[in-house]
């Protein structure tokens, strides 16, 4: 298995922007690593510097501790599948899956089993001889996958994977790159802008602004221990009350909240609780705030509703709570909410 670190990494396209601005990570052995971020923040650069298709300004990219600079992109044991597959079109699938293997001068029976194997796996075997032409997005995508893996890789590398992909076929690719790393232990690092995308598939994300890292971790510790209001933001943090932390306690415009816990030292700070985190409470409820429900939408699955407070200068609140809640609280009617201890997080003003 193999580990890479990038340390102190440094991309510049001109001297007016860094693509990548020194950034020093690890992608664990055998586990998925999402770099996830918005568009432009650096984070198909990275791949191509890791694959070798772009030398770094600065900085260092190491598997198992030893640099891979020096090593040219085909000897380095990192494989690259594309957003846009780039298969080859006159070729059929099995013979675009055997590429790499024949450039490398596998016997011919050897390329043909490992062939076979990995149309099992990706599960286009009754596909072998059709043309790319004659696929769909999600089959070339399986394609373009088998083909990275076949060549047994010391690192994949994913840009995008599912971004051309209908909703239905993203779900089922999801499932096949898990299943497939998994069943492989191979050390992947991936490019994606969504959020669930790679909540589901990474053991570890980081996030990327304007090509510096923001945070690293387990997905969980995005959504309930963002490092800045902008990350609480981007993972869909819209709750946000001002107030001064003092000792264990937060004193706000409305009303002394009691986190079960924060490192933050006493001063100003920006409490944060998730929609899907609040609940409607009564009037004597510990961490209550007294509001009047602005507006509701009923999703399905859950209703949505808009909260106002008693201080005009905040925006509303927002409740995530059961779909049945849609006929249990209406527009204009006063309510309370709760915002349980354990749910609220605290970052510096």
């Amino acid at each position: 298995m193999t580990e890479v670190t990038l340390t102190h990494l440094h991309k510049s396209y001109d001297s007016h922007h860094n693509a990548v601005d020194d950034l020093t990570l690890t992608a664990p052995c055998g586990k998925i690593t999402a770099l996830l971020g918005p568009s432009g923040c650096g984070k198909t650069t990275i791949l191509k510097m890791i694959s070798g298709l772009l030398p770094p300004d600065g900085g260092e990219i190491a598997f198992n501790g030893r640099s891979i600079l020096p090593i040219p992109a085909e000897k380095r044991g990192a494989v690259m599948v594309f957003q846009n597959y780039l298969l080859f079109p006159t070729m059929s699938v099995a013979a675009n899956i055997g590429f790499g293997l024949k450039m490398r001068g596998v016997d011919k029976a050897v390329i043909w089993r490992r062939v076979e194997e990995m149309l099992a796996m990706v599960r286009m075997s009754a596909y072998a001889n059709r043309l790319p032409r004659q696929l769909s997005g999600g089959q070339q995508q399986r394609v373009a996958l088998a083909r990275a893996l076949v060549v047994q890789p010391k690192v994949l590398l994913l840009d995008e994977p599912l971004s051309n992909l209908d909703a239905h076929l993203r779900y089922e690719m999801r499932e096949l790159i898990f299943n497939l790393q998994r069943q492989l232990d191979i050390t992947t690092i991936f490019v994606t802008h969504d959020q669930e995308e790679a909540v589901i598939l990474a053991d570890q994300i980081a996030l990327l602004f304007n090509g510096q890292l923001q945070q690293v971790g387990e997905p969980q510790e995005f959504y309930e221990r963002p490092s800045s209001a902008a990350i609480a933001r981007f993972f869909g943090g819209v709750n946000f009350i001002p107030g001064y932390k003092w000792g264990a306690q937060v004193e706000t415009a409305l009303g002394v909240f009691v986190p079960q816990c924060s490192d933050l030292p006493d001063g100003p700070a920006l409490l944060t609780i998730r929609p899907e985190n609040v609940q409607f409470g009564e009037d004597e409820a510990d961490n209550g705030i007294n509001g009047r429900i602005l507006s509701h939408v009923y999703a399905g699955t859950h209703t949505r509703f808009k909260v106002a407070t008693a201080d005009p200068s905040l925006p509303p609140l927002e409740v995530i709570a059961p779909a049945a809640a849609n006929k249990q609280f209406h527009d204009g009617c006063p309510v309370t909410l709760y915002l349980p201890p354990e749910k609220i997080w605290l970052l510096a003003e």
